[in-house]
């Protein structure tokens, strides 16, 4: 038996939004780490995590309540 979950659209272009900050924050962190101290990269080191935190809240929210839980 298999279980077979369907996604909105809406869901999955969050879901990718999330692929996208994860890939900036990756690529922010590599800089940090290749010495590149520059504020800026540690501002959006910060920046990039809370957004995928408030976006990671936001589909789980969507998943678990239902599409009529909205979130930007």
């Amino acid at each position: 038996m298999s279980d077979h979950t369907t996604t909105s659209s809406a869901v999955e272009a969050d879901l990718m939004q999330l692929v996208a900050l994860h890939r900036l924050l990756d690529f922010a962190i590599s800089q940090s780490l290749e010495g590149n101290t520059d504020d800026r990269i540690l501002e959006g080191v910060v920046i990039l995590t809370r957004m995928i935190g408030r976006k990671v809240r936001c589909v789980t929210s969507k998943i678990l309540d239902g599409e009529s839980s909205g979130c930007d």
